[in-house]
């Protein structure tokens, strides 16, 4: 059985591992439903190393990757994703993968975990005689998925990509900053829940510092992680196929609604086998049902209609207690196939009435923008007294307390703040705030005139933990000269004394242990 580099932190915080398709998984931490409404409401992270990954690269790695997939790689931009599947000569879905455009002529590719080893065979032998290198990576490369509608903001506290630029289906070569050092990755916005999220590329040996950084900072946002259980259930309800189940070699594009992926523009492996079958029609489809009772379906249940059975299910359970119905996917005969159709379940030598939904079962929100708009805190300067500027235009700035105070403080119960007109100094205090553990004093880091206060931060101090970082921040201020602005530190400077503070904290509570 096989660890993914995050084992040691499953096995210290998960319920359950299990071994699934090879690999040491979690099925859960908290509990499934808690953790699929996790993903929905607020904010998880999910290992996903055991994927694989491929790098193409060479003077004909575009080629190579046209001749292999359905969907047009040429259109791609550099840093920009797409969806695909690769088929065989006749037509049928070797795997579905994500292909990335790393560069004019070097992408990258990531597969399923069970179809690993035979894609790469696959994809190696159609290279030969080629300009091109392929490397298996899925050994060096660590992936984690951060999901949910809150999931920008936890990310974007810590990595100097500025997330809000960052579209659906493209990429940033960037970093994220961690107790211990700035870890280089690559963030995509990508996932398989349905949600907002992103997906972060990191080597192995360092993706256990990008996983606890981002379990530290998404706590004020209700961060847990999730384990293979959610993430089958999630994938369900937002309508997405799992390899294996949903399709194989012997499921054409057409019959799995994979159409919008086949490109006929281009040239690639099964393009005259796919023609064949579009104009013969295909004679089954995958659908979504509803079962009409409280019972719950599993993976090869029997689908029947007037007594015969007319086919079966590839993906379940979604249960009530995870979305209000019991829902599931499966193949039925084209005739079959429209929504309102009634149907039959077989579960345990039982028959259960079901109808023909649509999917997905939930609205896809993969492409939804956060209402809170937040700075990258590279984009900031800072104090030594934990507070952040941010310049607005030339003698405008605005004002707000660091992430790292409010996690030192805890939940932030009252906040004073100055009058819009008061004319503050330089180490003068600016506001106070009330936290659980103490009272803390905001201490100005710049001379000037309050010309704008956040005032709804007034009636929702909490606000502060949640969004440090917020483009409103504390309060702005107009200034007469720039001299003290300039001294502030740049945020890998600030994170330099954040890590000698926690070194500190470290030593000192071995010794009030000891």
């Amino acid at each position: 059985m096989k660890h993914t580099p995050l084992y040691e932190r499953h096995m210290q915080m998960a319920s359950k591992v299990i071994n699934l398709k090879g690999f040491a998984r979690p099925v859960e931490y908290f509990g499934h439903i808690q953790e699929h409404h996790a993903v929905r409401e607020r904010v998880s992270i999910c290992d996903v190393s055991h994927m694989g990954e491929f790098e193409i690269k060479g003077k004909d790695a575009l080629a190579l990757v046209q001749k292999l997939i359905t969907n047009d790689a040429s259109k791609l931009s550099i840093n920009q994703a797409l969806y695909a599947v690769m088929c065989n000569e006749n037509g049928g879905i070797i795997d579905d993968l994500i292909c990335y455009r790393l560069g004019e002529d070097h992408f990258l590719w990531v597969v399923n975990v069970t179809k690993t080893e035979e894609d790469y065979q696959w994809v190696l032998k159609q290279s030969q005689g080629m300009n091109v290198t392929v490397k298996n990576l899925s050994c060096e490369i660590a992936l984690i998925a951060l999901q949910g509608p809150n999931s920008r903001e936890v990310l974007q506290r810590v990595t100097k990509a500025d997330l809000s630029e960052l579209k659906y289906y493209w990429l940033a070569n960037t970093v994220i900053s961690t107790e211990s050092m700035e870890v280089p990755c690559i963030i995509s916005r990508t996932g398989y829940t349905g949600e907002l999220g992103y997906e972060i590329f990191v080597s192995r040996e360092l993706a256990p510092l990008v996983w606890d950084e981002l379990l530290l900072v998404g706590r004020p946002l209700g961060i847990i992680p999730h384990g293979v259980a959610a993430r089958e259930s999630l994938r369900i309800e937002a309508g997405y196929l799992l390899n294996g189940n949903d399709m194989d070699e012997e499921t054409n594009p057409f019959e799995v609604g994979l159409e919008w992926v086949v490109k006929f523009s281009k040239e690639f492996i099964g393009k005259q086998a796919l023609l064949k079958i579009l104009e013969n029609g295909i004679s089954r489809k995958l659908v979504g049902f509803e079962v009409l009772e409280r019972y719950t379906v599993r993976y090869g249940y029997p689908i029947y209609k007037n007594g015969k059975q007319i086919g079966h299910v590839t993906s379940g359970p979604l249960s009530p207690s995870l979305i209000n119905r019991s829902a599931g996917l499966g193949f039925v005969p084209v005739e079959y196939s429209d929504v309102g159709t009634e149907i039959e379940i077989g579960i345990r030598e039982k028959k259960c009435k079901a109808r023909i939904v649509p999917v997905p079962f939930c609205k896809r929100r993969v492409k939804d923008e956060p209402v809170m708009k937040t700075h990258s805190p590279y984009n900031l300067r800072f104090s030594t007294f934990h507070v952040w500027v941010h310049q607005e235009t030339d003698n405008v700035f605005t004002l707000g307390i660091t992430d790292f105070i409010q996690r030192d403080l805890g939940d932030i119960l009252f906040i004073e703040l100055p009058k819009v007109g008061d004319k503050i100094v330089k180490d003068s205090i600016l506001g106070w705030v009330d936290a659980y553990r103490k009272v803390w004093d905001i201490k100005s880091p710049l001379s000037g005139e309050v010309i704008e206060i956040n005032t709804s931060l007034l009636e929702n101090p909490e606000q502060i933990n949640k969004y440090p970082y917020t483009n409103s921040g504390l309060v702005r201020i107009k200034v007469n000269a720039l001299d003290d602005y300039k001294t502030l530190l740049r945020y890998e400077e600030y994170m330099e004394v954040i890590r000698q503070l926690r070194r500190y904290d470290n030593w000192s509570k071995e010794k009030r242990i000891t």
